[in-house]
């Protein structure tokens, strides 16, 4: 007939021992000890637990040398000579010598020195019990979720983990490290990106920027500084949104207009779209703007005539504009609220009409001179014309007939090479009245274009 057994469960072994003895007798038998975790949400915040199955064990019988006893034996009497008053045979005996003092009770379950002579039962429970507390503790698999997890016997009511057999685990660091601690000590790796580890996302973002218009060494360009400088701070944003950062940080961003009055001046060749822009502009912001808006048309009679200005309701006869009352007539407009002008076409070969246009706005002084570009130039016809703009000192772009083509890459790219910043684009709107849209884009925006 087997002895039943009896679990105790706490968070270490030194409070589960006395409970053991106290219940089950000093000679009590642990039979398994299991370690584990409990408790928590959802596997977290849990705290270790340990549990011991124990008997009660039968009283042992400890056999000592005769030297180890606790009560040394009497020594002999010393012979005594006969004598007249000594009793005879026939006499009774003496009464017995009286009986030893009793031992000494046994000492504490748990001592730090252990004593001469330990008591049969406890010493046989603290040293099994000492030696499960200095064995290893088990490795254990990771938590399933509860759903998944068997339930244990009632008598608990909690999850315990699966537990793996000593034998089919690997050996533990520690043991590899006793058993080389003769060896050199091993230098610190150096891990190094493989020049072919980002090889295919390279050639996917490299083809998406090509498609729409960048060019090879822009991309390359782009590409370079993400690996280099993006990702390494950020591993997990992916090589596509680390081209797409690093595209917004090179994108110019005009300063911004002043909210109590701005002169808006929009210049560009013949056709671009500038005065379809200027238009547009005006009306927005006569619809929904606080500040009251006017639009000055600079003009040129003839091919060789000198530029002439109109202004409603200020000037509404042409004026030429570098005369004094032109210019008093804009700074006015522009301090009462945003003053829009209109220029005329201009041609990158004409660099007399560039210069003229150039004084002019060097004496008016507006916030923010706009060069429309169609969105339709290749990538050298809108390069000259920029570059023979540069007299005007413009600092913002206005994207045109953006509706007719998908190579806004070459916008974008020009953007970058003259330190222009795209700050509207004009393409025509797709509801059934039709007419012209104009919105304001931005850096993010632009890059998510390229790279959606």
């Amino acid at each position: 007939m087997s002895t039943p057994t009896r679990t105790y469960r706490g968070r270490a072994v030194d409070e589960l021992i006395p409970r053991i003895q106290r219940e089950l007798g000093s000679e009590a038998i642990i039979v398994r000890r299991r370690e584990g975790l409990t408790g928590g949400i959802l596997g977290f915040f849990q705290h270790p637990f340990v549990e011991l199955e124990a008997m009660p064990g039968s009283p042992r019988i400890d056999i000592y040398d005769e030297e180890h006893s606790a009560v040394p034996p009497a020594p002999p009497p010393p012979p005594s000579r006969p004598s007249a008053l000594a009793p005879r045979p026939s006499q009774a005996p003496p009464p017995p010598p009286p009986p030893p003092p009793p031992a000494a009770p046994p000492p504490p379950f748990f001592t730090r020195e252990p004593p001469p002579r330990p008591a049969h039962g406890s010493a046989y429970v603290t040293a099994h019990l000492a030696a499960l507390a200095r064995a290893e503790r088990p490795q254990f698999v990771p938590r399933p979720p509860a759903s998944q997890r068997p339930r244990e016997s009632a008598d608990f009511g909690v999850d315990f983990q699966e537990m793996i057999p000593r034998e089919q685990l690997p050996p533990p660091p520690g043991s590899a490290r006793r058993e080389h601690a003769s060896a050199p000590p091993l230098q610190p790796e150096r891990r190094t990106v493989a020049p072919g580890s980002h090889a295919r996302a390279r050639a996917g973002v490299e083809r998406s920027l090509r498609r729409l218009g960048i060019s090879e060494e822009l991309a390359g360009e782009l590409i370079d500084a993400a690996t280099a400088h993006t990702l390494p701070l950020a591993p997990r944003l992916g090589l596509a949104q680390a081209v797409r950062s690093v595209l917004v940080q090179r994108i110019p961003v005009a300063p911004a207009l002043p909210s109590k009055g701005a002169a808006i001046v929009l210049v560009g060749a013949g056709g671009a779209g500038k005065t379809t822009t200027c238009a547009a502009l005006l009306g927005a912001y006569r619809t929904g703007s606080t500040l009251p808006a006017s639009c000055a048309t600079l003009l040129r009679p003839s091919e060789r005539g000198e530029l002439e200005l109109i202004l409603s309701p200020q000037i509404m006869k042409p004026t030429p504009a570098s005369a004094p009352r032109a210019l008093r007539a804009l700074r006015s407009a522009r301090a009462g609220g945003l003053a829009v002008v209109d220029t005329p076409g201009l041609s990158p070969v004409d660099r007399t009409s560039i210069r003229e246009l150039a004084r002019l706005l060097g004496a008016l002084k507006p916030e923010r001179v706009v060069i429309a570009l169609p969105a339709t130039l290749g990538t050298t016809a809108a390069a000259q014309l920029l570059e023979a703009l540069k007299p005007l000192g413009a600092n913002a772009l206005a994207v045109t007939h953006a509706e007719e083509t998908d190579q806004i890459g070459v916008v974008v790219e020009l953007a970058c090479m003259f330190g222009l910043a795209p700050e509207y684009m004009l393409d025509r709107s797709r509801s059934r009245a039709g007419g012209w849209r104009l919105t304001r884009i931005d850096p993010t925006g632009l890059a998510a274009k390229l790279l959606p």
